[in-house]
C-alpha cells in the first residue's frame, strides 16, 4: 500500500495560501505549542501564576536580578508566594497626581530607569526613584469623562402614504427599496381599502428578510419603515416604491432621523484632533480608550496625545508653552452618548527653560534606552542623550549630554516610536522611518548612517533584539526584523512575519489600541521571539542549523502586559494583576492546555487524483485527537478517526477509510502533562482501473 509521510513541520503556521494549496510540513494553525529544535510540534510550557499583585501597583521589570513593580502610593504589601526578589518602587509626580502607566522601563548601572505616566496625562523620568527634574511636563492638557452611552443610537425612518388603488390584480406594489437595499420583493395587491392595504404592506415588510433588514408598521393608510440596524448609515437613502395599475401613493419620505451614539468630533481651538467619529461600545471606559487611541491615531498641526484612565480622557498637546493654556476642547456628541463637560480649557501648559546655561528644561518622551554610559530617550523627534554615566543629567552643560532632531535629518520621523541596539549602533524607530546612527561617548561623533523609508515600529515595546545583528518589531505591514543584507553591513527591512501577516493585520485592523501595546521578548532557554498582543501570543522559533523558521501562537488565558527575565526564568504580569512563571520554579512545568494542530489539505502529490485513504501512522509523545477533513471547500467538516497515546510505527497502522483527492487533519492533545508530535504518514489506496483519477 503507499503512502506519504509528513516529516516534519519545520515551516510552522502559513496563512499566506488557501488550505487546499498550502506547502506540506506546513501547518494552518498552532496554539499553544510551538516548534522545536528538531522540527516537532511540542506543547508550551505552563503558565504557573506565582501571587497577585498588591493594589496601586502597576509594571514589571528585572534589573540587575531584582523584579520590580511600581507605583505612587507609599507602600504596599508583597503577597505569600511572590519571588523573594520582588519589591516595589514609588514613583512620585510633583502634583500629587497617581500613576496610572508604566511606560517603559530600561537598566542602567544595574538600577531602574523608568517613564511612567500619570492619571492626569503627565509623563516623568525616574532613575531608581528619583524624579529627573530636567525632563518638566510643561505641556498644556485638559481632560473630560465619558458618563454615559450605549451601543448603537437612533434607528432611520422613512414613510409613505397609500392614496389609491382598487381591488384588482392590476394594482399592486411590486416591490421597496432603501436606495439599493431591498425591504420588499413580494408583491401586495391593493385590497379597495388604503388603510387595510397599508396595513397588508407593513405586515409583508416584517415577513421579508433582508440584509440589511427593516421593520414597517402601519397608521391609518401611512407606512413607516424602520432601519433594523440604528445609526446613520441609512440617513438619506431614497425610499423607491414600485407600483402597477391605479395603485398610487404619496407623501413620500426618505431615510432620515437616524442618530449614532458617539462622539463625532473633538476640537481644540478650531483643530481636529480626531479623523472620525468614535461609537459608544456600550463601555464607559472602554470608549474613553477608544477615543484615545483615535487621538494619538490622528495627526493634526499641532499634534495632541491622549491617555485613558478608566473612563477618563486626558488629551496633550505636543508642544511646551504657557501660550497653550486656555485653548478650548470642545466635545461634539449624539445620541445618548454624555460627558461631564461640553468643553474644557486646556491648562498647565508652562515654558521650557533655555537659560543661563545649565538650567535648560526639557519635554520628557516615552522610550528610553541605556548605550555607551548614556541613556538616551525620546521626545517627538527629538533624541536626548544623558551626560555619561549620568542618567539623571541632560543638560549640555554636562559633558556627553545633548539631543538630535531626527526630523531634521529623515521624513517620517516627527513622532519617534522606539530605540533599539544595532550592530554596535542605535536604530531609532518611528511610525514610518528607521534611523541607523554611530553614536559615539562625545556627542561630537554621532553620525547618521542610513535610512529605512517605509518601515517602522507602531508598538514601542515590540521591538526587541535579537544578538546585536537582527531586530524583531511590529509595524504596519506586521511583524518585520531589521537585518544585514550582505558583507556591507547595510541594514534592510526584512518580512520575517510574512507567514502569519495575514493574522497580525487582522489582529492589527480590529484593534489598533491592543496593537500598539503589543510587548516582545526573547524566551531566555530556547531564544524565541514571544510578541504578546491582547491575549495572544505570537511565537517565532527560528534554529537556522535545523532549518527551523516557524511560527506559532500561544494563549495562555489572560493578557501579557509585561514580561521579565532573571536568569533563564521568564516572568510575566497579566492583565488580571498576577505574577505567572513560564514553566514554574522547575522550568519543565506543563498543565491541561490543548494543543491544537491543524495540518492543512495534502494530496500525496497529486491534487487531481481521487484516494482511499486508508490509514495513518504517528511519532508522537503525550495522548492526541486526530480529526480528518476531506472535503475540500471547508475544513471544519471533522471527522474524529483515532486517539493515539504511542508511536505507531511498528506496531500496527491506525486504520479508517475516506475516500477524496485530500485529506486535512487537526491533531488535539488531550493529556495534562508533556505532548509533541515528531512525523505523520498517511496509507491510501490508489485508484483501481475503471475509476476516476
Amino acid at each position: 500500500m503507499p503512502y506519504f509521510q509528513i516529516e516534519d513541520f519545520r515551516s510552522g503556521m502559513d496563512t499566506r495560501r488557501m488550505p487546499v494549496l498550502s506547502v506540506p510540513g506546513s501547518l494552518l494553525n498552532l496554539v499553544n505549542g510551538h516548534i522545536n529544535r528538531g522540527g516537532e510540534i511540542e506543547k508550551r510550557l505552563a503558565f504557573v501564576n506565582q501571587a497577585a499583585f498588591p493594589a496601586n501597583t502597576f509594571g514589571l521589570a528585572a534589573v540587575g536580578g531584582t523584579l520590580y513593580t511600581f507605583g505612587s502610593v507609599a507602600s504596599v504589601t508583597i503577597p505569600a508566594g511572590a519571588p523573594s526578589n520582588l519589591i516595589y518602587q514609588q514613583l512620585v509626580s510633583p502634583t500629587g497626581a497617581a500613576l496610572a502607566k508604566i511606560l517603559h522601563v530600561s537598566a542602567f548601572s544595574g538600577l531602574p530607569y523608568v517613564i511612567a505616566q500619570f492619571d492626569d496625562g503627565a509623563i516623568y523620568h525616574f532613575y531608581n526613584g528619583t524624579r529627573h527634574t530636567e525632563f518638566v511636563e510643561a505641556r498644556a492638557r485638559a481632560s473630560f469623562t465619558i458618563t454615559g452611552g450605549t451601543v448603537g443610537g437612533t434607528s432611520a425612518t422613512a414613510s409613505f402614504t397609500v392614496t389609491g388603488g382598487i381591488n384588482s390584480t392590476g394594482d399592486r406594489m411590486t416591490s421597496i427599496r432603501a436606495g439599493t437595499y431591498a425591504i420588499l420583493t413580494q408583491a401586495v395587491q391593493h385590497d379597495g381599502s388604503n388603510t387595510s392595504t397599508a396595513a397588508r404592506i407593513a405586515a409583508a415588510i416584517n415577513s421579508f428578510v433582508g440584509n440589511p433588514d427593516f421593520t414597517a408598521a402601519a397608521v391609518g393608510a401611512v407606512v413607516t419603515i424602520t432601519a433594523v440596524t440604528p445609526g446613520t448609515k441609512f440617513n438619506g437613502l431614497a425610499l423607491v416604491a414600485n407600483v402597477t395599475g391605479s395603485f398610487t401613493i404619496g407623501s413620500v419620505n426618505n431615510f432620515a432621523s437616524g442618530v449614532d451614539n458617539a462622539i463625532t468630533n473633538l476640537v481644540v481651538d478650531g483643530i481636529k484632533i480626531i479623523g472620525a467619529q468614535i461609537d459608544h461600545t456600550g463601555d464607559n471606559a472602554t470608549t474613553a480608550a477608544a477615543i484615545a487611541a483615535a487621538i494619538n491615531d490622528y495627526s493634526s498641526s499641532p499634534d495632541y496625545r491622549a491617555m485613558a484612565v478608566g473612563n477618563k480622557v486626558n488629551v496633550i498637546i505636543q508642544l511646551a508653552g504657557a501660550g497653550n493654556n486656555g485653548k478650548t476642547l470642545v466635545i461634539s456628541k449624539t445620541g445618548n452618548v454624555t460627558t461631564n463637560v461640553a468643553s474644557v480649557a486646556l491648562a498647565n501648559g508652562a515654558n521650557l527653560t533655555a537659560s543661563p546655561a545649565g538650567s535648560e528644561t526639557y519635554l520628557p518622551g516615552e522610550y528610553g534606552k541605556p548605550a555607551k554610559s548614556k541613556v538616551y530617550t525620546t521626545s517627538g523627534s527629538l533624541v536626548h542623550f544623558s551626560g555619561i554615566e549620568a542618567p539623571l543629567e541632560s543638560n549640555e552643560s554636562v559633558k556627553g549630554a545633548g539631543f538630535i532632531n531626527l526630523s531634521t535629518n529623515a521624513e517620517g520621523s516627527e513622532r519617534l516610536t522606539s530605540i533599539a541596539n544595532y550592530q554596535s549602533n542605535l536604530a531609532f524607530f518611528s511610525e514610518r522611518t528607521v534611523q541607523i546612527w554611530f553614536v559615539d561617548v562625545a556627542a561630537s561623533g554621532n553620525q547618521q548612517l542610513q535610512v529605512l523609508n517605509n518601515t517602522g515600529a507602531i508598538a514601542p515595546r515590540s521591538v526587541q533584539e535579537i544578538g546585536d545583528s537582527d531586530v524583531f518589531y511590529l509595524s504596519e505591514s506586521g511583524i518585520r526584523s531589521i537585518r544585514a543584507r550582505d558583507a556591507s553591513n547595510a541594514a534592510f527591512a526584512t518580512d520575517i512575519g510574512n507567514p502569519i501577516d495575514p493574522m497580525v493585520l487582522a489582529d492589527v485592523n480590529a484593534d489598533r489600541l491592543t496593537a500598539r501595546e503589543s510587548r516582545a521578548v526573547l524566551e531566555p532557554r530556547d531564544g524565541r521571539y514571544l510578541l504578546a498582543m491582547g491575549n495572544k501570543v505570537y511565537v517565532f522559533s527560528y534554529f537556522p542549523a535545523s532549518h527551523v523558521s516557524a511560527w506559532s501562537l500561544y494563549d495562555p488565558g489572560f493578557a501579557v502586559t509585561d514580561w521579565a527575565i532573571i536568569g533563564r526564568k521568564l516572568y510575566c504580569r497579566g492583565a488580571d494583576n498576577n505574577l505567572y512563571l513560564l514553566g514554574g520554579e522547575n522550568g519543565r512545568t506543563y498543565d491541561n492546555t490543548e494543543v491544537e494542530a491543524f495540518i492543512p489539505y495534502v494530496s500525496a502529490g497529486k491534487p487531481a487524483t481521487l484516494k482511499m485513504f486508508q490509514g495513518i501512522d504517528m511519532a508522537c509523545e503525550g495522548e492526541w485527537k486526530v480529526e480528518i477533513a476531506t472535503d475540500v471547500t471547508d475544513q471544519t467538516k471533522l471527522q474524529e478517526i483515532a486517539r493515539i497515546a504511542e508511536n505507531t510505527f511498528g506496531v500496527g497502522n491506525v486504520a479508517f477509510q475516506a475516500y477524496s483527492t485530500h485529506i486535512a487533519f487537526r491533531l488535539t492533545s488531550l493529556n495534562d502533562g508533556y505532548a509533541k508530535i515528531g512525523s505523520l504518514l498517511v496509507h491510501y489506496d490508489p485508484p483501481r482501473d475503471g475509476e476516476a483519477g
